[in-house]
């Protein structure tokens, strides 16, 4: 994926990510006598001249892979940073023909998200990593509002419906919150989700699958908090907050309002454009929070959110 800038701007360059069924990706290592020799990419190429992206990829992709695409999507909020002289875009190859192989002479391997930070990538492509661990829909608990049986019984048919993390968001003591994960992480494991807990990172480090920082605790801390190999999510209102949360390492962040809520009726809401300007600012993936729905995951992801982050939604009295 490496060009040269182009005679009236940047070299205009695409990329696939091409799940199986399994949720595996596929990905190819340059082969000796290219330009980053021995590093791993999304296998993709350069625009030429007159062609749109869909085409560029469906040419790119038949030439190092011999597969003809089907179905594809943009992916705007796949963001990295290229080096200069290239505009790098991504999509996801929904649907194709014929069976992948390395048609120039490269390695290809299909690898699940979380096996593909051990391997040594493009720095372009390193962003995108974290983007593929994650799911589009952040759901932040209200056991308090629904009890732990009405509670329960509604976010399993939320994980049973689409892949989710979890943020156990409620004021309780330590020991109670670290009982309560362990007891959610068992509820979601078979449907693949996540479990992270708001509170204290040195009272609930390892007592889930990691940790959600406020935005008060995320300004008052210097480095990522916990173990090595637990997520790190944080909350953001502003350009500041985010930039701290990419800063001390976080997985991802949590950026609102994006609408008005009845819970916080005082607040400003964003708008998308603000929102879009502000997740535009970092490398970092950032969910929507404020208003939203599951209808909104479209609007989300056009203005570069990874997904969206529910409450009401899913978790509101009826």
């Amino acid at each position: 994926m490496f060009a040269s800038t182009g005679p009236t701007g940047p070299e205009r360059v695409v990329a696939g990510i091409i799940p199986d069924q399994g949720g595996r990706v596929l990905v190819a290592r340059r082969p000796a006598g290219k330009v980053g020799a021995g590093l791993w990419e999304f296998p993709g190429g350069k625009v030429g001249p007159g062609e749109s992206d869909g085409e560029a990829l469906g040419r790119e992709l038949h030439e190092e892979l011999g597969i003809t695409i089907g179905a594809c999507e943009s992916l705007p909020h796949y963001r990295a940073a290229p080096p200069p002289g290239i505009d790098l875009a991504f999509w996801r190859v929904r649907t194709y023909d014929g069976v992948p192989r390395g048609r120039e002479g490269q390695e290809i391997r299909w690898c699940a998200p979380e096996e593909l930070a051990a391997l040594p990538f493009l720095p372009a492509d390193r962003p995108i990593l974290a983007r593929l661990r994650l799911p589009s829909f952040y759901l932040i608990s209200d056991v308090d509002g629904l009890g732990e049986v009405l509670f329960e019984r509604r976010l399993v048919e939320a994980a049973a419906r689409d892949p989710l993390w979890l943020q156990l968001r409620e004021p309780w003591p330590a020991a109670r919150l670290r009982d309560y994960a362990a007891h959610l992480r068992e509820i979601l494991a078979p449907y693949g989700g996540r479990c992270l807990v708001n509170g204290d990172p040195h009272e609930l480090a390892g007592c889930a699958d990691g940790v959600h920082l406020s935005a008060a605790r995320l300004a008052r801390i210097a480095a990522r908090p916990g173990p090595p190999g637990a997520l790190v999510g944080a909350s953001c209102h502003n350009a500041e907050e985010l930039g701290r949360a990419a800063a001390i390492g976080c997985d991802f962040a949590v950026l609102s309002p994006v609408k008005a809520t009845r819970s916080h009726p005082g607040a400003v809401p964003l708008g998308w454009e603000r929102f879009r300007e502000l997740a535009a600012g970092v490398l970092l993936p950032v969910y929507a929070l404020g208003g939203m729905t599951y209808a909104d995951r479209a609007a989300a992801e056009a203005h570069l959110a990874q997904g969206v982050a529910l409450r009401s939604a899913v978790f509101g009295k009826v």
